[in-house]
């Protein structure tokens, strides 16, 4: 009798991970899908940049141009949802837009 609960336990997981597995994204699916879906967006900043708060749309991504040295250096927050840059170089801007994206694709892919 045991056997034939644990065996109906297995089928049913068994059931229930390839149901998620048939709707799951694929790492490049995930990619594309969060590359279409995020808006670029410029912003200028109309507080000091430790008190800026984005907009709180995960498909946007702000973009803050920075014109004093204090408010600091370029850099993504956390989110990767908004894109601070200081005199930043093409190359900078293009790794913080980068790094943007990696934080929202890795973000997207653990269900945050």
């Amino acid at each position: 009798m045991r056997t034939i609960r644990y065996l109906g336990l297995v089928v049913a997981l068994t059931a229930v991970g390839t149901s998620i597995t048939a709707f799951a994204e694929s790492a490049d699916e995930l990619r594309d899908r969060i590359l279409r879906q995020t808006k670029v967006v410029v912003t200028q900043l109309s507080v000091p940049a430790r008190e800026y708060k984005g907009d709180g749309d995960p498909n946007t991504l702000e973009i803050v141009f920075l014109t004093n040295k204090s408010d600091g250096p370029s850099r993504v927050s956390e989110d990767g949802e908004v894109i601070f840059l200081y005199r930043a170089s093409d190359n900078t801007q293009q790794q913080l837009i980068s790094r943007a994206f990696e934080i929202r694709i890795a973000r997207a892919a653990g269900g945050t």
